[in-house]
């Protein structure tokens, strides 16, 4: 595995308690793969000559080509057969183009978009979108069980990373009206953490609300499972797939901007569900406004 960071090594975690033996590469802090009982190597080359499938899980398709491409990266070291999946996500049109190399050098590729923040993935709760060939998806089923079990072939390689834009929409559109119910259940009076106990157990419960109202609740933005860094390249993809395919998006395009204000104010690293700060500013400008009015 190449990529054992925030997402990569809970993946790599249950693929070493399945009873895999999986050896990895990161740039950085190897120790807590390491310390689970994976193999790190100090290079993309000795990892993919020791692996009969190698699984990318890399933040960007900038540090996806640099593993790729260089000197001593995965195409130089590529085995006839050796199967690629791939977990990261980007444009379709950049993964294909990957894979067509991949293929040409006689490698075999899957797309398996995860759709779960790090927990849910520990858990074995998250869910994974497989893009690509029968064949292969059948070559690598237990392995992918290993990860999760909950899986869906949607098609050819390229098509996971539709539904994985898709999930994204609705955890953007979850997550600011989770901040939204948070924030409406402090102003009426009741503790935010009574908020997030009683939604969670009804009909306006969602996996956004139960993972981030005890968090907007308890204020603890960081370390962030998901950090507003990573949805960033979500938003801009999202968009693009909804402008291209002539969808409304009013949820989504509302939703947009909140998260567009954390990014632009330096909260980059902090959880997503930081989003509430915004929502209690704006509220407050409103109450400020509500009360000037009454006094006129």
């Amino acid at each position: 595995m190449i990529g054992i960071g925030q997402l990569g090594l809970p993946i790599a975690i249950n693929l070493i308690n399945s009873g895999y033996k999986v050896v990895g590469y990161r740039r950085t802090d190897r120790e807590a793969f390491a310390a689970c009982g994976g193999d790190a190597k100090d290079s993309v080359a000795d990892v993919t000559r020791e692996s009969d499938v190698l699984l990318l899980c890399l933040p960007n398709e900038k540090a996806q080509l640099d593993i790729l491409e260089q000197p001593e990266g995965v195409l130089a070291n590529l085995k006839a057969g050796q199967v690629i999946i791939e977990l990261g996500t980007y444009r379709r049109e950049f993964k294909l183009e990957q894979a067509r190399k991949i293929q040409a050098l006689g490698g075999l590729v899957l797309e398996a978009e995860v759709s779960g923040s790090p927990q849910m993935v520990g858990e074995r709760k998250a869910a994974l979108y497989i893009g690509g060939s029968k064949e292969t998806l059948d070559r690598c089923s237990e392995i992918l069980d290993a990860i999760t079990a909950h899986r869906f072939h949607l098609g050819d390689y390229g098509s996971a990373v539709a539904m994985k834009l898709i999930a994204n929409q609705l955890l953007t559109i979850h997550t600011l009206a989770a901040a939204e119910a948070i924030n409406l259940g402090v102003s009426a009076g009741f503790d935010a953490h009574r908020v997030a106990e009683v939604i969670k157990q009804g009909a306006g419960n969602s996996t956004m609300f139960s993972i981030r109202a005890p968090m907007m609740a308890s204020r603890k933005f960081s370390p962030a499972p998901g950090p507003f860094d990573t949805l960033e390249k979500y938003l801009d993809l999202t968009g693009e797939m909804a402008t291209k395919l002539g969808c409304a998006t009013p949820l989504f395009s509302a939703s947009v901007p909140y998260f567009r204000r954390a990014l632009e104010g330096g909260m980059g690293g902090e959880d997503i569900s930081a989003v509430i700060k915004f929502i209690e500013a704006d509220s407050a400008l409103q109450k400020l406004d509500k009360f000037n009015k009454d006094i006129q």
